[in-house]
């Protein structure tokens, strides 16, 4: 059997109340089932990226990073993966999820990105199209398949626990597959040439 692929699951959002880290642990948890992940669950809120981006912690130069920034980046740099669990604010993801994207340049590079949302009446579809915008820009691929939550709201138990995670789980298989695919196939590729300045 192939060595596993390390995935970082990031939880996008750091506002008070999210609903992220529901769904991020539930497809860490699918990941890890899968067989072919190891998972390195990544939550920004935790992470303590500095707010505004200084010139000792920009990807351009060479002086050594924040400990934030260079234990955030060391993460990111070990994944051959990532799958982003984003909400949508005012048709977009947050702003926190887009800072933590541009403290970093190469840890994205040639790794296949795929991407998780939640949010109203479309499930936060409107943020996974801007992001599909952002990750060619630090040279990442978003794979086709996503997962949406819309409405989850209306899904939780009496509990607070949601109830919608079984009819999902034929989704996240599909998409696991693809992003294993990908993951595999630019290990290949990072192994036998850097990617192309």
């Amino acid at each position: 059997m192939s060595e596993r692929l390390k995935l970082a699951v990031i939880i996008g959002s750091t506002r008070e109340g999210r609903w992220g880290p529901v769904p991020s642990e539930w497809i860490a948890e699918q990941a890890e089932a899968h067989g072919d992940f190891e998972v390195d669950l990544v939550d920004l809120r935790e992470a303590g990226l500095p707010q505004y981006l200084g010139e000792r912690d920009m990807w351009a130069t060479p002086e050594r990073p924040s400990e934030p920034v260079a234990g955030l980046g060391e993460r990111l740099h070990r994944a051959d993966a990532f799958v982003v669990v984003t909400p949508e604010y005012n048709h977009s993801y947050p702003a926190q999820l887009k800072h933590a994207i541009d403290y970093f340049m190469h840890e994205w590079h040639a790794k296949p990105v795929g991407l998780i949302s939640y949010g109203a009446g479309s499930g936060g579809v409107r943020a996974v199209e801007h992001l599909r915008q952002i990750f060619p820009e630090v040279r990442a691929m978003t794979i086709r398949h996503s997962l949406a939550f819309p409405m989850y709201w209306e899904k939780l138990d009496e509990n607070g626990e949601f109830t919608g995670f079984a009819d999902s789980e034929p989704f996240a298989k599909a998409f696991l597959d693809e992003l294993r695919w990908w993951a595999r196939a630019l290990v290949s590729a990072r192994k036998e040439a850097p990617l192309p300045a």
